[in-house]
């Protein structure tokens, strides 16, 4: 084979090539409304222009967009192009819930893809934080958090599940079954501001050392013991926490 055939052979593919373009495409948007090159109240470059731009037919720049509008960033109408709205995913992500109903909700739309799951030992340390008895062993079950919907768009929070070890293994999958179905007990939440641990940075897609809130969520028996607690860490700008108090008459 000459110079010019092999300059001309087609380069290995990348871990980046297995995503579908139109995942890629609305994940590069996405960004650049975040860091604000298009800033709120700016116009995405028209389909044909996005088209043309990164060599995708007309069908897969909509989808991607479609997708960025599920997530309340952009709105589209006709004659008006596409109109960035926020620089944050729509508020449907209730991350603080107030009743069981919410929970269950919030495990059906997201999810815990390809956990890792393993045996611990609680430190001084980690029993702070889960609230959990020091010394005591826990299946530990934990990963980047999506919305079920949008697989590929930004995570939403490190999850760590921690079970008791003679539990029947725990499956993210089936969160929103089970806790459908667990008979009425109580459940405690706290929320804490820490600086973004530096394991969690990358695969959350910020800085260690940034802003952070992390959600203590513990299930707890008629006696107050808890039998399972979990912890939520979410980059601050993504945690959207809000209520409205309503005058009593």
């Amino acid at each position: 084979m000459d110079e010019g055939n092999r300059a001309a052979a087609p380069p290995s593919p990348q871990p980046e090539g297995r995503r579908t373009q139109h995942a890629r495409l609305a994940e590069e948007l996405r960004a650049a409304i975040v860091d604000g090159t298009y800033p709120v109240g700016s116009r995405l470059p028209t389909e044909s222009v996005l088209c043309e731009a990164h060599g995708l037919s007309r069908g897969t720049v909509r989808v991607a967009l479609r997708t960025l509008e599920d997530q309340g960033f952009i709105t589209r109408r006709p004659g008006a192009g596409t109109t960035v709205i926020s620089r944050l995913p729509v508020a449907d992500y209730l991350p603080f819930v107030t009743n069981r109903d919410e929970l269950v909700n919030l495990y059906r739309d997201t999810g815990v893809a390809a956990p890792t799951t393993r045996l611990i030992r609680l430190d001084a340390e980690l029993a702070e934080r889960t609230g959990l008895p020091q010394r005591s062993e826990w299946t530990l079950v934990e990963g980047v958090r999506r919305r079920r919907r949008d697989p590929s768009g930004p995570p939403l929070c490190w999850t760590e599940q921690y079970v008791r070890p003679e539990q029947p293994p725990y499956d993210p999958e089936l969160a929103a079954t089970h806790t459908a179905t667990m008979p009425r007990h109580r459940i405690e939440q706290t929320v804490r501001a820490v600086a973004m641990p530096a394991r969690f940075a990358e695969a959350l897609e910020t800085k260690a050392g940034e802003p952070a809130l992390v959600i203590r969520r513990r299930h707890l028996d008629t006696d107050g013991r808890a039998f399972s607690s979990s912890l939520h860490t979410h980059p601050g700008e993504r945690f959207v926490l809000s209520n409205m108090l309503v005058p009593e008459d």
